[in-house]
């Protein structure tokens, strides 16, 4: 699955949210810096290895699944421009720290919107890893305010996810399911629902790695 658009709201600041009660094991964990780092450490091993550059990384280590697995993303940023992402509904591996690492190995060539990263790159790119909340049906994906709300659509073709604050608009989210070939026929064929998210971010760059990060949620 792949995240397509910008991500400019959710570079800003921390935001806190009620609701989502299945989200407050990330919450928590997006308030502690250590556990963040370890996270965003993991995302980087993994996109390292995709990238094949020097030593081979070592497994990856780092908190285990707060709560109930999530559907986790990992996106690369320049910007206010999403430079690639991909993501998975289910664990890929297991523990978290694994799942990060096989999802920070695929962004660095899967995302087939995007050309394959080059690590001369990584310098200039933040790392967003992104855990979204219970999907809630709508009927019509219009009444999703993108600003705040995560948008799904789902059709027998595929899925594509936006996060809170990457689609302008929801018509502009529904023109680029089609530009990936999700949303073929009628909006009404496809199965659309609103999701909230927290939000980790913070330097992909090794040269960066452990500087302060950021955490967000939307509502």
């Amino acid at each position: 699955m792949t995240i397509l658009a910008r991500l400019a709201p959710l570079l800003l600041a921390v935001l806190a949210a009620a609701g989502s009660p299945e989200l407050e094991p990330y919450r928590a964990l997006s308030r502690d810096p250590a556990a963040c780092e370890s996270l965003l450490a993991a995302a980087r091993a993994g996109l390292a290895r995709g990238l094949e550059t020097g030593a081979p990384a070592p497994p990856a280590t780092g908190p285990a699944w707060p709560g109930s697995p999530r559907p986790v993303y990992v996106t690369l940023v320049h910007g206010r421009a999403t430079r690639a992402c991909v993501g998975s509904d289910a664990p890929l591996g297991g523990s978290l720290a694994a799942t990060l690492e096989a999802l920070g190995e695929r962004v660095a060539a899967s995302d087939r919107r995007h050309p394959p990263l080059d690590e001369g790159e990584l310098d200039t790119l933040r790392l967003v890893i992104a855990f979204a909340g219970d999907a809630r049906p709508v009927a019509d994906p219009l009444t999703v305010d993108p600003v705040h709300e995560g948008l799904r659509i789902e059709t027998d073709l595929g899925a594509i996810a936006f996060l809170p604050g990457e689609a302008r608009t929801a018509s502009w989210a529904l023109r680029e399911a089609r530009r990936a070939g999700v949303l073929v026929g009628s909006v009404s064929e496809a199965r659309c629902s609103r999701f909230a998210a927290v939000v980790i971010q913070g330097p992909a760059g090794s040269i960066a790695a452990g500087r302060a990060h950021h955490s967000k949620e939307s509502p």
